[in-house]
């Protein structure tokens, strides 16, 4: 029988020089087995002669899509999925690296795994969020991690009103607000005070960023609901952060609409390291103080 001929697709954070021997590397494998090969377009330029497409090109060509770099060069591609879902393989040149579960000594076991149908894969679901301004669609783009909407820096406390299902839930005096799958659990949510909730869950998370009132907790909501937070009034400037990959300027009376999105992606897992396992290293779970204070 003859084998299967796929395209794989290649991203590259750029200035990591590992992550560029490694990529060639994968490009003479898989020139070696036929298959065609294409490079996401921020890619360092050293590559040469390997056709780049912009990210969404990439998911809507590529199966398997492997990420040289950091979460951030994952989340760069995969908040890009559409219609189909190609497997990601994150391989992690990055510091903590909670998607990138993947070592690059590993990769092309990885890769062949992948092909084969042996690598073990994990669902994860994607947020849907849309901007309207004056009854009128602005924007629409979709999440791995997380929504933010924040002040600017130098500004004051602002008030953000809260709806979920078309029902007023309270009224925020904060920095801002983050809406964050389970995935982006471990990302800014984490940092501003939310829960570790394990990827699984169908649920979405929404924790304020330093709340005036110590009552507005972190909610966990069910992933069905539709989040509406509106900015009623302000003077200073507010801000919209998409996976701190897109960034948006709003007006007061803006309408930010958070949903889960239809799309998923599907994320190569080690088969080295257990969830808890990757939270235990990552956070440093454990280990003595007089360790860590080294």
């Amino acid at each position: 029988m003859a084998k299967r001929k796929i395209t794989i697709g290649i991203a590259i954070r750029a200035g990591i020089e590992p992550a560029v021997e490694s990529a060639r590397e994968l490009i003479e494998w898989a020139e070696g087995e036929g298959h065609q090969v294409l490079l996401e377009d921020r890619s360092p330029p050293s590559i040469k002669n390997i056709r780049r497409v912009p990210a969404q090109e990439l998911v809507e060509k590529c199966d398997p899509i492997v990420t040289l770099g950091g979460d951030g060069t994952l989340i760069g591609v995969a908040r890009f999925v559409n219609k189909r879902s190609p497997v990601m393989i994150g391989v992690n040149y990055g510091r903590l690296g909670f998607l990138t579960e993947i070592a690059p000594n590993e990769l092309l076991a990885t890769v062949a795994s992948v092909l084969s149908d042996r690598a073990e894969v994990g669902e994860r679901y994607l947020l849907k969020c849309e901007v309207v301004r004056n009854g009128k669609l602005l924007i629409q783009s979709q999440a791995v991690n997380d929504v933010v909407i924040h002040k600017g820096v130098l500004d004051g406390l602002m008030d953000l009103d809260l709806y979920v299902d078309q029902e007023s839930v309270m009224r925020l005096r904060t920095d801002g607000v983050i809406v964050a799958t389970p995935t982006g659990s471990t990302a800014y949510s984490l940092a501003a005070g939310g829960a570790i909730v394990h990827p699984a869950l169908p649920v979405i998370l929404l924790t304020p960023i330093c709340p005036h009132s110590l009552t507005n907790r972190p909610l966990i909501l069910d992933r069905t609901s539709v989040i509406e937070v509106v900015v009623p009034d302000y003077e200073g400037e507010v801000f919209l952060s998409i996976d701190g990959q897109e960034g948006r300027k709003l007006l007061v009376g803006d309408t930010v609409r958070v949903t889960h999105s239809k799309h998923v992606v599907n994320f190569v897992r080690s088969s080295k390291k257990s969830y808890f396992e990757i939270l235990r290293t990552k956070l440093n779970w454990g280990i003595p103080n007089s360790i860590l204070e080294r």
